[in-house]
């Protein structure tokens, strides 16, 4: 027997006799207890990195996949100096936009089930659903997608080389999945404005001064 269980057998009192008498060794009568794979500190600290991947995950999907390739050159070539140069960090990877999105969203699966997964060990079947579900919806669905809104192209350009690393991880799966979509739904085409549309965005950019935009 290793050092990692202990086996605790069911033994019945003799009424008339005050000693206690072992029932044998059959496997419906002994009752086997493991230790924890890891040490408890390296568990908490998992779940503590798998709970930021997941927001990340989440955060950058929303972030990264909103910005469509048209606005990305636009904020490449027109943008504040801090701005072009995050454009220009995420425009190769955002031209696989299948590819991306199939990484994102398989290491976001990954991530969550791992992540319930290791929290199910460390407590009771209910109280590891109830967790690992707040866990997930506040700090890796909401949080970071409320962030990813406003600030989508700043945290994108910064976990670039992140993002690159999981393509190549999850490469195998969502690289075949990628092409699939691609053949499926045809090459990601940009937004495209005729000049009604580009009248409008000025506009709704720039209420202030409508009649200036219809006198140009």
């Amino acid at each position: 027997m290793s050092s990692e269980q202990r086996r605790w057998y069911l033994c019945v009192k003799d009424h008339a006799n005050v000693d206690f008498y072992h029932q044998g060794s059959a496997s419906w009568l002994t009752m086997t207890s493991y230790n924890l794979l890891l040490p408890l500190w390296i568990q908490v600290l998992l779940l503590l990195v798998l709970l930021i991947l997941s927001g990340l995950f989440s955060g950058l999907n929303l972030g990264l996949m909103a910005l469509d390739k048209t606005e990305l050159k636009i904020v490449s070539n027109t943008g504040s100096p801090s701005e072009r140069r995050y454009a220009r960090a995420i425009e190769p990877v955002r031209r696989h936009g299948n590819f991306l999105l199939c990484t994102l969203l398989l290491g976001n699966v990954l991530v969550n089930s791992t992540l319930t997964i290791l929290l199910d060990e460390l407590s009771s079947g209910l109280v590891a659903v109830i967790g690992s579900t707040a866990g997930i919806v506040v700090f890796g669905e909401i949080i970071p997608q409320a962030i990813c809104s406003r600030h989508g192209l700043a945290i994108g350009a910064r976990t670039v080389w992140l993002v690159r690393v999981f393509m190549v991880l999850t490469g195998p799966a969502s690289y075949p999945i990628s092409k699939v979509l691609d053949l499926l739904l045809g090459e990601e085409i940009g937004n495209t404005y005729n000049r009604e549309r580009l009248m409008e965005l000025i506009k709704v950019s720039n209420p202030v001064c409508p009649s200036q935009v219809n006198r140009q």
